[in-house]
């Protein structure tokens, strides 16, 4: 079925001159129309996350709830894919890799800004998107000719762009009878891994364009930390939280039980990390996702102990 400026207009939720006129604003116009922030990557570079003001929020927002609507496009979605999959978390991510011999870990480097332009045009030219309501798509979509971090429609559109190397490493990882997940830019491989399937799989990767970061590529073997997207692999009942956090957050509970929150706050380093209610029940929560049995006891905790945020708490920060 192909997509029309018009079938695309009632996507984003407002009128053909609307669409037209932000087409032709950007990317002369990006600066006025998203905020940019930028990080420094820990292992060196820098990371840009934008914002997009109104009105073009709202009509990321909405293209992405059509996008994503049953049907819409005709993506069929690999299962070893988990990230930005509704009903699939880093949990099931991980849950795919338990007690095996080796777990391989590989990276994409600057992977949304390493989708351009032309590709998502491909893409949606081959969902059925006519050429210009294709043109004016991209140019909503790309910041500088880049897939960026930060638009609701950057998810979707990652996952499309890659659906053909997804295709590829499945088939590979079947062949050699390796397990194979992808969480955005995290590829992980498990079995009986080799030097010779991580020198495969970054081939494969460099024939369709993309680079790994070698600095984040892992051999975890059994017997030694496994960890996959940040959970604990090695045991075969399921994944794990890591025994750091889970001994950092119960000392956080201990300290508030004993001596308060706002002298946890000030005097034991939690206004330093910005620990507040929001974010300790956010922990509390990603850790019963995991480990029910060690995590909805801390939410309780921090229910009971943890007040609502006010002046004071803002004040230590």
């Amino acid at each position: 079925m192909p997509y029309s400026v018009e079938d695309l207009a009632e996507q984003a939720g407002v009128s053909i001159e609307i669409l037209e006129a932000l087409s032709s604003a950007l990317p002369a116009g990006a600066g006025r129309l998203y905020d940019q922030r930028i990080y420094r990557k820990k292992h060196g570079g820098i990371r840009e996350v934008f914002n997009p003001r109104q009105p073009l929020a709202t009509i990321s927002k909405n293209l992405h709830r059509s996008w994503s609507f049953p049907h819409l496009f005709s993506y069929d979605l690999p299962n070893h894919v988990h990230g930005f999959v509704r009903g699939r978390s880093t949990v099931s991510n991980a849950s795919q890799h338990l007690a095996k011999p080796c777990v391989l870990r590989m990276d994409l480097e600057d992977f949304f800004p390493s989708i351009g332009a032309a590709t998502i045009k491909t893409a949606l030219r081959e969902q059925g998107y006519e050429e210009k309501a294709a043109d004016i798509a991209v140019n909503l979509v790309t910041i500088g000719g880049k897939l960026p971090i930060g638009l609701s429609t950057s998810p979707l559109l990652s996952n499309l762009a890659f659906l053909g190397t997804d295709r590829s490493l499945a088939q590979y990882a079947q062949s050699e009878g390796l397990s194979f997940t992808r969480y955005v830019d995290d590829l992980t491989f498990s079995g009986d891994v080799t030097d010779r399937h991580s020198v495969d799989i970054a081939q494969i990767l460099d024939d369709a364009g993309w680079s790994v970061n070698t600095r984040k590529t892992a051999f975890m073997r059994r017997g030694g930390p496994q960890y996959v997207t940040g959970l604990y692999v090695g045991e075969s009942d399921g994944p794990r939280i890591p025994r750091q956090l889970k001994r950092k957050m119960r000392w956080i509970s201990h300290v508030i039980s004993k001596f308060g929150y706002y002298t946890y706050m000030s005097e034991f380093g939690g206004a330093a990390e910005v620990m507040l209610r929001r974010r300790l029940l956010g922990w509390a929560c990603y850790i019963a996702a995991v480990e029910p049995d060690v995590g909805f006891p801390l939410l309780r905790e921090f229910d009971e102990l943890v007040p609502e945020p006010d002046q004071d708490i803002y004040d230590l920060l």
